[in-house]
């Protein structure tokens, strides 16, 4: 018997992708092209299915955001009629490329539907429909997926406009807490051997990166690299956070930071960008999420993140990748990794040694619960 492709996974209470770390960072989208160029049908039909179920989690994380973020605007002062009128500003701008207003319900529909039609074709073995079909799945996720991004990097910039930048990092507070229950509090050393935490931490960043299809091409492809200490994922770009200052390549859009857009990137000196000046807002909660809050209640960050800044290049000239490091011992990440977001490395690790308050059990509220 092989290996399955998809299985159950109990520490995610939930299905996940199978297969090596560098099986990991080739994307969904690609193996299902391979398995219908190789006659595999039923493994093109599962696939495609997971497809929508990788899509999902990112799909679900907007439902909570957007409306989180609002709502911190509320309850910071901003009337609820400028609220509204900014949001519809920012909606506006997220029309789909034949004109239609964007509507994420609608949207997430035409998800399903491209992928029911996509294994509709593959069972009746239509090889050349089928891997048109797979493309306009992509494409219709992508569509939904970026225009999603856009909207919640929008009303991050109408925060900042309205109630200034240090605002940021109290919003972050507020909105990611049900995020770290989720996924994050899992890798406490107290609670969950690191083997297996990190296991899980590999695992969901996969199919994070996946899902939000990175990659130049967008179809969720990344560099994965191993070395003896760590394991390092680099996004060219991240399908989120990367794609702001870079703008849309297959829509022909600018960055997000330009005209019809003119959002904005970080302007002042804080530790969830790293003290650093032009981190797209949305990247900052990458350094708070996985930096800052596991720090405080672990001792360690799950990952290091190294997001790019605006204008920022490689040595060749291209535009910078985003990297993430997750380390093979959580307590061996070096002390420059803390100073950078104004902690010291402390002496002891996991949760009971720095008192970290037990988090409310909310994963019913949550997509994947993963």
């Amino acid at each position: 018997m092989t290996d399955p492709m998809i299985a159950f996974s109990d520490a995610l209470g939930r299905r996940v992708r199978m297969g090596s770390w560098q099986d990991q960072r080739i994307s969904t989208y690609r193996k299902i092209h391979e398995a219908i160029d190789d006659g595999r049908w039923d493994d093109a039909a599962l696939l495609a299915n997971y497809f929508v179920e990788e899509a999902s989690v990112c799909y679900g994380i907007y439902r909570q955001w957007i409306p989180d973020i609002k709502r911190f605007m509320a309850d910071n002062g901003v009337p609820k009629t400028e609220i509204e009128a900014a949001e519809a500003r920012i909606v506006e701008k997220l029309a789909l490329p034949d004109g239609t207003p964007w509507n994420h319900l609608r949207q997430w529909h035409l998800v399903h539907e491209a992928c029911e039609r996509l294994v509709a074709h593959v069972y009746r073995e239509e090889a050349d429909a089928a891997h048109a079909a797979l493309d306009e799945l992509k494409e219709t996720w992508r569509r939904c997926h970026d225009r999603d991004v856009d909207h919640t990097y929008g009303l991050m910039s109408e925060l900042v406009a309205r109630l200034g930048e240090s605002a940021l990092g109290r919003m972050w507070e507020r909105v990611l807490l049900p995020l770290f229950a989720w996924r994050y509090e899992k890798f406490d050393i107290d609670k969950y051997p690191w083997d297996e935490g990190l296991e899980v931490l590999m695992t969901v960043a996969c199919e994070a990166m996946r899902g939000h299809l990175c990659g130049p091409e967008r179809t969720g492809d990344f560099e994965l690299i191993e070395t003896d200490d760590r394991f390092i994922l680099r996004f060219d770009p991240c399908g989120s956070g990367g794609r702001i200052p870079r703008g849309d390549v297959i829509e022909g859009t600018p960055p997000r930071t330009e005209p019809p857009y003119d959002w904005s990137v970080s302007a002042e000196p804080h530790t969830w960008n790293h003290g650093q000046t032009g981190i797209c807002h949305y990247c900052t909660h990458c350094i708070y999420l996985m930096e800052e809050i596991p720090i405080d209640r672990f001792g360690y960050p799950v990952r290091v993140v190294d997001p790019p800044r605006l204008g920022e290049t490689e040595p060749d000239g291209s535009p910078k990748k985003c990297q993430w490091q997750m380390f093979k011992d959580p307590t061996a990440v070096p002390e420059e990794y803390y100073e950078r977001v104004g902690r010291t490395k402390p002496t002891a690790f996991g949760s009971k040694a720095h008192s970290a308050d037990d988090l409310p059990d909310i994963t019913v509220a949550m997509p994947g619960a993963g």
